[in-house]
């Protein structure tokens, strides 16, 4: 055979083969934030049970989620021509939320966030190759050990399924980059020791001061990075200052020495200061930076101007 016949690409009579169909979409519920994040549910068109209960279906490892806390429950539209899935509290103690809204009975539609205790899962519809995606997202995802934070690249992992939802429904995202103010002073005049105490604190106070569907990581050394989904420049703001306002005002001690630090945080808006991780990071840094230049311990949002 020559040369030039191994090189030709073959032709396959299309007619021969089995016909192609539509990829199917499944719905699902995808950890977001909780013990086992990233994993995926996918629901059946029985019950299914939410809870912290070895009989439950959807079986969560947290404490404020009760044994059976709600219930999902599918029924088929005629009108519509679809399944649709209801989420139904069942009584739980510290009840079970949508979007951020208490609910006690509601149908969830593609991209909703449920909250039940402290996880998070979100509702979609993937197909099998989606599925796959997410699964080796799972597989890839870490946290660093001192925060408890997501690691920077776990965080870019999810960021980019995020922004891409988010772009494509039209919904705000922000950006928060922070840094601590003079952290290196904390090293050379406590030590090391004091200075992992404060990181690992700082984590501690920046996950209790976001809502439970953001997402947190540890950028590196002490400088730390947060996405808040459908969330705009107004919120995101609130948001950084509760976190400013709890590092300001926690007292560190160890081994009977008490210090205080306080921090810096940088803001940029998706679609307003880009639409791609490196853009919006990027602004925020810059934010971060007019922080630090304006007398740190401050919140700075990016501007059209400052973006020149």
């Amino acid at each position: 055979m020559s040369q030039k016949s191994l090189d030709r690409t073959m032709a396959i009579d299309r007619s021969t083969l089995e016909p192609g169909r539509p990829p199917q979409s499944h719905a699902t519920l995808v950890v977001l934030q909780g013990t086992e994040i990233g994993r995926n549910y996918r629901l059946r068109r029985g019950p299914m049970i939410i809870g912290r209960g070895f009989g439950a279906e959807i079986r969560i490892s947290d404490d404020l989620v009760s044994r059976e806390h709600a219930r999902i429950d599918f029924a088929w539209d005629p009108e519509r021509q679809s399944g649709v899935y209801h989420l139904v509290d069942l009584g739980s103690t510290n009840h079970t939320y949508v979007d951020s809204s208490r609910v006690e009975s509601v149908e969830l539609r593609e991209g909703n966030k449920i909250q039940v205790g402290d996880t998070v899962l979100k509702f979609v519809l993937l197909d099998d190759l989606e599925a796959k995606f997410h699964q080796e997202i799972r597989n890839r995802i870490s946290y660093d050990q001192l925060t408890g934070l997501l690691t920077k690249e776990s965080l870019y992992l999810a960021l980019e399924m995020e922004l891409k939802r988010c772009l494509r429904y039209e919904l705000p995202l922000t950006i928060l980059m922070m840094d601590l103010d003079r952290f290196k002073s904390v090293n050379d005049t406590h030590g090391h020791l004091m200075g992992s105490h404060v990181l690992a604190g700082v984590g501690r106070l920046i996950r209790e001061s976001i809502r439970g569907a953001d997402v947190a990581a540890r950028y590196g050394g002490e400088e730390f990075v947060a996405y808040l989904s459908e969330t705009g420049t107004a919120g995101a703001v609130q948001a950084a200052e509760r976190v400013r306002r709890a590092i300001e005002a926690e007292e560190f001690t160890l081994d009977g020495m008490t210090i205080r630090v306080t921090i810096s945080i940088g803001i940029s808006s998706c679609p307003e200061d880009g639409r791609d991780i490196q853009s919006l990071v990027g602004r925020a840094d810059r934010a971060l930076y007019r922080a630090k230049e304006g007398g740190r311990n401050r919140v700075v949002v990016e501007t059209p101007d400052a973006a020149t």
